[in-house]
């Protein structure tokens, strides 16, 4: 599904800081602003205002303004290595607003903190995926589950495994 996301007001990542924030903030915001809610994870991180922008009457220093969530690692081995792979599980920002960036900088956030062999997720149908595409991310195929249902599933290899 392509919105149009000219249609929404932007806040722009640039005048935000990504910060560590605990499952039951996260679990709120997801459960208002995601279609799925919240979900089991590990690692949760808040987009926090932080300077002024264009709409600083609406959203104040300090507002959250989209939360992601990221499984505990999945290990394996791999030509005598350790491969640690994470899940991507939840990203939202507030309903009927455009982070401009919020994607890219939560994400690189966690590759700053964690360290990650490789990132995956899915997107849910109707959702084509390309965003995850515009963070380098390759599609590996279709998951489709017992109701019919199906996701797209992304995988973004940070080392050579």
């Amino acid at each position: 599904m392509n919105e149009n996301l000219n249609e929404k007001p932007s806040i722009f990542a640039r005048n935000c800081e990504v910060r560590k924030i605990d499952k039951a903030l996260a679990s709120a915001f997801l459960s208002e602003h995601h279609v799925y809610g919240a979900a089991a994870s590990r690692y949760h991180y808040g987009l926090f205002v932080s300077r002024p922008g264009k709409h600083s009457e609406h959203f104040p220093l300090g507002s959250l303004v989209a939360v992601a969530q990221f499984s505990a690692p999945r290990k394996w081995q791999k030509d005598n290595r350790e491969i640690r792979s994470y899940e991507w599980v939840r990203y939202a920002s507030l309903s009927g607003w455009r982070i401009c960036g919020g994607m890219g900088k939560m994400l690189q956030h966690f590759i700053d903190q964690v360290h990650p062999d490789d990132v995956m997720t899915y997107a849910p149908a109707p959702y084509d995926g390309a965003v995850y595409q515009k963070l380098g991310f390759k599609k590996e195929g279709i998951k489709t589950f017992s109701d019919g249902n199906f996701s797209h599933k992304f995988r973004l290899k940070l080392c050579e495994w």
